[in-house]
């Protein structure tokens, strides 16, 4: 198992404080799940296509993309701004929600 680990933590590191919004559920292969993994900054076309979904609102509420692939206990959170690869992404086990 690994986890992400901050040096000498904020608490707005420990405990998440951003809001977001799941727009979308979008599932991948496990193949393009591990390159999402190992290339998080190339352009995607899950990414493009959805561009309208993912943005900021006035209040900091994030509207996101959260991409899935069977084998993972855990899925991508991803807020592009516009851009066609993942600018914010955040890592959430999928126990929490109700994925059909």
């Amino acid at each position: 198992m690994k986890a992400y680990f901050f040096r000498k933590p904020t608490p707005e590191e420990i405990y998440p404080t951003t809001e977001f919004a799941i727009e979308k559920v979008v599932r991948l292969t496990k193949d393009e799940f591990k390159d999402l993994l190992a290339n998080p900054l190339a352009d995607r076309d899950y990414v493009k296509d959805n561009s309208k979904l993912m943005y900021q609102d006035d209040s900091g509420l994030m509207h996101c993309i959260y991409v899935i692939a069977d084998g993972y206990a855990y899925g991508i959170l991803i807020e592009s701004e516009g851009y066609d690869y993942p600018r914010y992404t955040a890592c959430v086990p999928k126990e929490i929600f109700t994925i059909k």
